[in-house]
């Protein structure tokens, strides 16, 4: 979490969520729910060191889709921040 960071030293976003898929972290997402808009904003998303873009993305957008339903939300909207940001994007345009 790097809530008390400044802004321009945070290096994964505000309130960095872990990603726990099977029994490994394979990223970093930082989530924000626009209730206005009705979506969950991925703000940004990182890969963890020794995850595969190909096995995360897809899960990760899985799990994203099930919370933005819980939360009430119409969908998921993903920033370009992060190295997992364009292929999580990608993902969730397909769901």
């Amino acid at each position: 979490m790097e809530i008390y960071t400044p802004e321009p030293k945070r290096e994964y976003g505000y309130y960095v969520l872990l990603f726990l898929q099977g029994e490994a972290i394979t990223a970093r997402v930082d989530l924000k729910s626009d209730r206005q808009a009705g979506v969950l904003r991925v703000q940004a998303a990182h890969l963890e060191p020794g995850a595969t873009p190909g096995e995360t993305a897809p899960a990760l957008a899985a799990e994203l889709s099930k919370l933005a339903g819980w939360l009430g939300l119409g969908g998921t909207s993903v920033s370009g921040k992060g190295d997992l940001a364009a292929r999580l994007a990608e993902e969730i345009a397909y769901l």
